[in-house]
Parts: structure tokens; C-alpha cells; sequence
């Protein structure tokens, strides 16, 4: 399993340094809108409703993260499950294991994750979509 501690932790600290610019864009952005509001002397700004772009109400494309997040989960559970049942069934418990069993046994594990989550991520989107039709 040292082959995926690489890779998430490279796309914790991607998402990280993303959410962070993003935040500080933001910030920027409505110290802008801010700016031009206050240049606006003449303009009738008493019936201006920003709360769409800057409130509550504003729109969040996370909707069904929960949903993204478990189904993902669950697949890469089930990748797992179904790894150690092709190993065990395939080499059984043995404690004598070559350099060439162990290589292949992490690509069963790595390969059987990775379909599986993806697997779970088209089973979310599924959903979602279902979800969505069923709403309107």
C-alpha cells in the first residue's frame, strides 16, 4: 500500500494550496465589487442584492459531496475486500512469499481499488442524477 501515500498526499497539498488562493481571490474580488460600488455616486444602489454572489443564498456546487465522498469510500472498501479475496484465494496464507508474489499482489490490491472506486464515483453520479430528475 506505500503506492498511494504518495499520490494523496500530493493531492491533499494541491487542494490545500488551491482552497487557500481561492480563498484570497475571493477576498480580492468583493474588495473590488466593494471599491466600484462606492465610485458609483449617482447609481440608485438601494434595491442592489448581492446576497446571490456574497450571502446565504449564494449557490454551492457541494450539494451531494456527502454522497461523492461515501460512494467513493465504499468502492475503494469494496476494492480492498475483493483484493485480499484474489490474494488469499491465489497464494493462500503462506509465509514464505517472493519478491515477484509480493509485486503482484500490490497490483492486485492497487488495481482492484482503483476500479472500484471509480466504480463507486459512476454509482454517486448515478444517483445524483436521479436525485436531481426527481427534484424538478
Amino acid at each position: 500500500m506505500d503506492f498511494i501515500t504518495i499520490p494523496i498526499t500530493f493531492g491533499i497539498g494541491v487542494y490545500g494550496f488551491y482552497k487557500l488562493t481561492e480563498l484570497f481571490v475571493r477576498k480580492r474580488e468583493r474588495i473590488m465589487i466593494i471599491e466600484k460600488l462606492s465610485q458609483l455616486e449617482k447609481a440608485d444602489i438601494g434595491n442592489l442584492d448581492l446576497s446571490g454572489v456574497m450571502g446565504e443564498n449564494r449557490r454551492t456546487g457541494n450539494k451531494y459531496l456527502s454522497l461523492r465522498l461515501g460512494s467513493l469510500l465504499m468502492g475503494v472498501g469494496a476494492g480492498l475486500l475483493i483484493g485480499m479475496f484474489i490474494v488469499n484465494s491465489s497464494y493462500g496464507i503462506t509465509t514464505s512469499l517472493t519478491y515477484e508474489m509480493r509485486q503482484i499482489m500490490s497490483v492486485v490490491y492497487g488495481a482492484s481499488t482503483l476500479c472500484f472506486g471509480g466504480l463507486g464515483l459512476i454509482a454517486g453520479f448515478v444517483v445524483e442524477r436521479w436525485l436531481e430528475k426527481n427534484q424538478q
